[in-house]
């Protein structure tokens, strides 16, 4: 058992270790708990044999010992989970379970591996290695849009008057953790910009929550015909990005579903790490990477992200303009 249950990210930066643990042991059945918000980003995955949904409830705990009651796992990988993964381990059968976020337990054979100071995707790969698999230094992600969103996607661009010819700049204006954010100012100034330049369109991804974020822009921006907004599920956004020249994010999980898409990407980053979140190994891809202002950093205590306005609207803009005039190596 594979268990993935927080964000976007965490669940697409487990895939090249799903990957790799697949091809290590290719006759073994993989079952992988994720999150059921996230559960589309895992369809079509060749690579599971079982996706099994879970929400932090006592009805979904109860219902996951129902489906494995039959089933016993060798191995646990916890890829990525929050404290009630604790919760969890008491409801199904395990030989031994391994992880890299200091879960420790010795009696219930819960197993931290040492500290890595590497990039969390290849901490994911080394929990594979843990149990016998293969080294590997395939960083790519697997993931999948279905067709049927692809469709959707091109009937909301044809309805809004958007033509194959056009090209169109994505933006991930919000994230759960606010201290990531970029000003939305910024994002207006460089979205003026492209479009001043270029006659590009804008496509906002976000979520429902964000939508304040949305009506500011809009409110700023001033000319909302040139602005697409996303569709309600995951799969939608996916392929509403891929139909972008570029995609603009702060470190989040539609960066990596932009990663995933294969979209070139700009992100910004400060006071997150890119070498721990950002792309790895993905040559299309732009990293403004600005140094922390406090420390320790006070992540989520931070009530005004001002590290985050070191990112110049200049320098976004300049790095949007080498994609697009397809001048210089990504880096």
């Amino acid at each position: 058992m594979v268990i993935s249950t927080t964000g976007i990210g965490d669940t697409l930066m487990g895939t090249p270790a799903l990957r790799t643990l697949r091809e290590s042991f290719p006759e073994s059945e993989i079952h992988f708990l994720v999150h059921s918000k996230r559960k589309e980003l895992l369809w079509g995955n060749p690579r599971i044999d079982q996706i099994l949904e879970y929400r932090n409830n006592w009805l979904n705990r109860g219902l996951l010992s129902w489906k494995t009651h039959s089933t016993f796992y060798d191995h646990v990988l916890i890829f990525h989970a929050n404290e009630d993964v604790w919760k969890l381990l008491q409801k199904i059968r395990y030989g031994d379970c391994y992880n890299r976020q200091n879960f420790e337990d010795s009696a219930r054979r819960v197993f931290s591996l040492a500290p890595l100071g590497k990039h969390s995707i290849q901490k994911r790969l080394a929990l594979v290695e843990k149990v016998g698999g293969k080294e590997s230094a395939d960083y790519r992600y697997e993931y999948s849009i279905p067709k049927v969103s692809m469709e959707w996607a091109y009937r909301q661009l044809a309805q809004r008057g958007v033509s194959p010819q056009d090209r169109i700049i994505g933006m991930q204006l919000g994230a759960a953790d606010s201290f990531k954010c970029w000003p939305i100012e910024s994002f207006v100034e460089v979205g003026r910009s492209l479009h001043s330049k270029y006659g590009v369109k804008i496509y906002l991804n976000a979520s429902p929550r964000e939508k304040e974020l949305v009506k500011r822009f809009l409110t700023l921006f001033g000319n909302s015909d040139g602005v697409i907004l996303a569709g309600s599920h995951l799969s939608q956004a996916a392929a509403m990005m891929q139909t972008c020249s570029l995609f603009i994010s702060i470190d989040t999980g539609p960066m990596h579903m932009a990663i995933g898409s294969g979209v070139p990407l700009i992100g910004l980053f400060c006071p997150t790490n890119y070498r721990e979140t950002g792309p790895l190994g993905y040559e299309r891809a732009i990293v403004i990477q600005k140094e922390i202002t406090c420390s320790p950093c006070l992540t989520r205590g931070c009530r005004d992200n001002f590290c985050m306005k070191q990112i110049s609207v200049e320098e976004v803009f300049s790095a949007a303009e080498r994609v697009l005039d397809q001048k210089g190596n990504f880096h």
